[in-house]
């Protein structure tokens, strides 16, 4: 019993520094090129991701002056 609510605990601790700590963690990932390439080539390796991000750039209206 003792032993699941301190991983409980430990869990909730880590979930919540993760959370405050973001944007230096994404910084701390992104600094390393070869994580950086990892993480955008399975982004866009997605399928998802690959027609939305080809839908808004390629859409009708979205803004630009471009024709």
């Amino acid at each position: 019993m003792l032993r699941t609510i301190m991983k409980i605990a430990m869990i909730g601790t880590a979930v919540y520094f993760g959370y405050h700590y973001r944007y230096r963690l994404i910084n701390l990932v992104l600094a390393n090129s070869f994580l950086r390439k990892l993480l955008v080539s399975g982004t866009f390796g997605s399928r998802v991701v690959r027609e939305k991000m080809m839908q808004s750039l390629f859409s009708e209206g979205n803004g630009s002056n471009y024709t």
